[in-house]
């Protein structure tokens, strides 16, 4: 009893000293606990990828190759050592051959795309940029590249599709998601998603540019320059986000008028007015299995409908814009999502905190299949947020792309 009080006697004399060993205690515990958890869950996902690798294949077949396009500076360059940690012993262990292609540059994944030959499946290994680089050099190719699967890994700081697709979060659950994403590409289990197609629309003195092709949305507005600021606030731990808010929230800067015409037409399943038949391409090889896209396509071309080719035109003035690809039910389209047109101070701060826990209110919902933008009166260096990506402001037509990318997903997303 005595030592003990005399333990307690100490321990209250010293209590800074005996605090700070307390939070090291608990740390160090924590992340004792939290490596030991991941490496049980490494340890599993190795010994089922291990029966895919030890299944028999045809004697004349060569073990499936992949191509993995990474980007080693994603995530605040963690991406390549979490993918050569997590991701590429699951891939070996099940037998697939792996050629990884390391992006050195700024679009650098979309050239690597555009020219890849010889591989049976695309994984991006990234974030939201590297995956719009890597859909846009897929799109771009004329020999239906865009049948092949594509897998994503979702090593970046933003993963909007990486996460609706595997769900996760940080540490042990942060592993977990990428076990799954890999288990996915394994299995081969697949789904078809719709992309969009953005043609910056060039006026008499430029020169066209090239689509862009996207599959998670299109931001402009004042949430999306904050949300673009937050990484500057880093000294604020997890509350950057909400300073970014506090400290952003009056400034002329930020874009708070979006205003120009949107003309668009309504969603279509498809007819001869929407489907444009693509010539043939003939050709000695091709490492892309056989489409039906082509019949399909075909089949659509014989119907009519009226009103696919009839056009609304929308004036809008808004803080915000976001234009996105509808995830469920019905026609596929494009969803314009327009916010409201002021916002006070207060109104503001309170409504991004809002949205920083998930909560979103949003004024105005259209639908269309495809929509040319026209924006007016913009600033210096405004920018549109194509998936992660900015771009500067321009008039440009958007189009919505059904079933055009097949994704490796988890068994359960198959059956909703």
């Amino acid at each position: 009893m005595e030592k003990a009080l005399k333990i307690v006697k100490t321990l209250r004399n010293n209590w800074k000293k005996s605090v700070f060993g307390a939070i090291l205690v608990y740390y160090g515990a924590a992340t004792a606990k939290e490596k030991y958890e991941i490496n049980i869950l490494m340890r599993a996902a190795c010994k089922e990828a291990v029966k895919y690798g030890d299944a028999m294949i045809e004697y004349d077949r060569n073990p499936t190759l992949i191509t993995v396009v990474l980007n080693p500076v994603a995530n605040k360059r963690k991406a390549k050592k979490d993918f050569e940690k997590y991701c590429e012993p699951i891939l070996h262990l099940a037998g697939l051959q792996v050629d990884v292609k390391v992006t050195t540059s700024e679009g650098h994944a979309k050239e690597i795309v555009e020219n890849l030959k010889g591989t049976e499946a695309i994984i991006v290994a990234g974030g939201d940029g590297t995956l719009s680089e890597t859909v846009t050099g897929l799109l771009r190719r004329n020999d239906d590249a865009n049948r092949f699967p594509l897998g994503i890994l979702p090593l970046g700081s933003t993963n909007s599709l990486g996460n609706t697709l595997f769900p996760g979060g940080k540490g042990v659950e942060k592993v977990k998601q990428l076990i799954e994403a890999c288990m996915a590409i394994v299995q081969g289990q697949t789904l078809l998603k719709d992309a969009m197609k953005i043609e910056p629309l060039a006026n008499e003195e430029e020169t066209p540019s090239r689509p862009i092709y996207a599959m998670t949305s299109i931001d402009w507005g004042a949430f999306r320059d904050i949300q673009a600021k937050r990484d500057k606030y880093w000294l604020y731990g997890p509350l950057r986000e909400y300073a970014s808010y506090i400290f952003n929230g009056y400034k002329d800067s930020i874009t708070w008028i979006c205003n120009g015409v949107m003309t668009y037409t309504p969603p279509c399943s498809g007819c001869g007015n929407c489907i444009s038949k693509k010539p043939e391409l003939k050709r000695k090889w091709s490492f892309f299995m056989p489409s039906t896209q082509a019949t399909t396509d075909t089949d659509k071309m014989k119907i009519l409908n009226p009103e696919c080719a009839s056009t609304k035109e929308l004036c809008f003035k808004t803080s915000e814009m976001k234009i996105r690809p509808k995830l469920s039910g019905g026609l596929p389209a494009l969803r314009v999502e327009l916010g409201r047109n002021k916002y006070s101070y207060t109104e503001f701060v309170s409504e991004g905190w809002r949205r920083i826990k998930g909560d979103s209110k949003i004024e105005e919902v259209v639908q269309a299949r495809t929509i040319l933008l026209q924006p007016h009166n913009t600033k210096p260096n405004e920018v549109f947020e194509i998936d992660k990506e900015e771009f500067d402001v321009k008039p440009m037509k958007v189009t919505i792309l059904p079933n055009m990318i097949k994704m490796f997903c988890k068994s359960e997303k198959l059956d909703k």
